[in-house]
């Protein structure tokens, strides 16, 4: 079930007749660890809805420095600009977590979206949690810890996933928060003492998630909220 594409919170919400429109159009793909989907500048015609794989949107200054503003998984959709009427991007789509994601063309979703039926409700309210969790996670890395901005990161995966493992180096971590790499291995290690996480060559393991959520900002709640909302709206 995990590779059906009913697994992705936004296909499921489509009607019966929508999705047997756009089945033909499913182009089952396997998204590589690090795989770039889009890129700031270059014009993309494919749409995504990850399954089990997990993608990052990262903002690169001229510096070269960067940080994740959002993260799409299972829940959502990755190109939604494209539907705003936008060609490009100015953020990078990276692949966080390998695994599994329907492909489809552009053409095929937009012809649908414009005709103003469910489609574009769903599109439109995905993207108003969209945006509430990048203001929310740009809060978040102005006024919270390091520690904080770390379980905030972590617990977010996990509910993109059915594991307690998530594959992040201390490198990965601290370039998408955007910090220095010494300042997420101390807060690891404050975590791994207390038995609330487990690291093993890159291999987090979360061992008390609800410890976990006591330790983060109310940043983590903001946006699993708006997301249950969107998940659970009626169509």
């Amino acid at each position: 079930m995990q590779n059906s594409p009913n697994s992705n919170k936004i296909i499921n919400l489509l009607s019966d007749q929508i999705q047997e429109e756009w089945s033909p159009h499913f182009e089952p793909v396997e998204l590589k660890l690090g795989q770039v989907l889009y890129e700031p500048g270059r014009a993309i015609g494919h749409l995504y809805f990850p399954l089990t794989a997990i993608v990052s949107w990262v903002h690169i200054l001229e510096s070269g420095a960067s940080s994740e503003i959002a993260i799409t998984g299972r829940e959502g959709i990755v190109g939604i600009y494209l539907l705003m009427g936008a060609a490009q991007t100015n953020h990078r789509a990276i692949v966080q977590k390998a695994g599994s994601a329907i492909r489809i063309r552009l053409s095929v979703v937009l012809n649908s979206f414009n005709q103003g039926n469910t489609v574009q409700k769903i599109f439109l309210r995905y993207t108003q949690t969209l945006l509430n969790q990048i203001s929310q996670v740009s809060v978040c890395n102005r006024h919270h810890s390091v520690e904080q901005q770390l379980c905030r990161m972590l617990l977010l995966t996990l509910d993109r996933q059915d594991s307690k493992t998530i594959v992040l180096t201390h490198e990965l971590m601290a370039n998408l928060l955007g910090v220095r790499r010494e300042g997420v291995t101390h807060a690891a290690h404050r975590l791994m003492n207390e038995n609330i996480l487990h690291y093993s060559r890159g291999n987090i393991t979360v061992l008390d998630s609800k410890a976990l959520e006591d330790r983060t900002c109310e940043c983590y709640s903001v946006i699993s909220r708006e997301y249950d909302n969107f998940t659970n709206m009626p169509c």
